[in-house]
């Protein structure tokens, strides 16, 4: 697994991102709650459905069906993971923009499907704002400090931060659960079976069915839950 291990480590080090206009520096407590919305078994699967695709293109079939096995397995977990929110795309609050590097797109407003999507969070990056002067150092900062967010060392990234004097904006990538774990599933089939070429594409969609959003959308979610559980909880009561 150690052709793996180094295309992560790539992965993890080009995720360079092109950032969001409200920005304010990050405390290790704020860190803390932007890492907690994010599902670990979503960063491990998509991590591993960037491992798979760059493992197809260099002919590694081991690495690529290792990957996609992994993939396969943190998915199924996934399905119960509390940080997963039901919405219907129209309902998504945008980020300012999608960052640089990244398949996917902003929720659209008029999206034909007006059916709530269960909704896995599966990245989350710290970005600076576009208009913002911004030095090769600060830069680089952003990129070491999402690099520790991804590994949980969420008081390192704030304190990254804060030294290279960086304002920032948490963004959330988010994918459709369903659609996403049946992409994945199908190119794991398709590669076993010799079809790369169809294996590649069929990560590809599951690439580009990421939508960017706002962490408002993970508050919202929060609310609503918070009042379905004291509403039951009344209801329980009052039998």
């Amino acid at each position: 697994m150690n052709a793996r291990i180094l295309l992560a480590s790539v992965f993890v080090a080009a995720t360079s991102v092109a950032l969001p206009a409200v920005a304010a520096q990050v405390t290790p407590q704020q860190a803390d709650r932007d890492y907690d919305h994010l599902s670990r078994d979503g960063i491990r699967a998509f991590a591993d459905v960037d491992v798979a695709r760059r493992a197809i293109a260099a002919k590694d079939q081991k690495t690529a069906t290792e990957a996609l096995a992994d993939a396969n397995q943190t998915l199924s977990r996934a399905g119960t993971d509390n940080r997963q929110f039901m919405k219907a795309e129209s309902e998504l609050h945008p980020a300012a923009a999608v960052p640089e590097g990244h398949s996917g797109k902003l929720p659209s407003s008029t999206a034909t499907q007006a059916t709530p999507v269960q909704w896995l969070p599966i990245l989350g990056e710290y970005m600076i704002a576009p208009q913002t002067e911004k030095t090769p150092g600060q830069k680089q900062a952003v990129t070491e400090a999402n690099d520790l967010l991804k590994k949980g060392r969420t008081k390192d990234a704030a304190d990254l931060l804060n030294k290279a004097g960086v304002d920032v904006q948490f963004v959330l990538a988010i994918a459709p659960q369903q659609a996403f774990t049946a992409d994945v599933y199908r190119a794991s089939v398709l590669l076993e079976g010799g079809k790369n070429d169809e294996a590649t594409a069929a990560l590809m969609d599951a690439e580009e069915s990421l939508r960017f959003i706002s962490e408002d959308n993970i508050l919202d979610s929060s609310t609503v839950k918070s009042q379905e559980a004291a509403q039951a909880k009344s209801a329980q009561k009052s039998q």
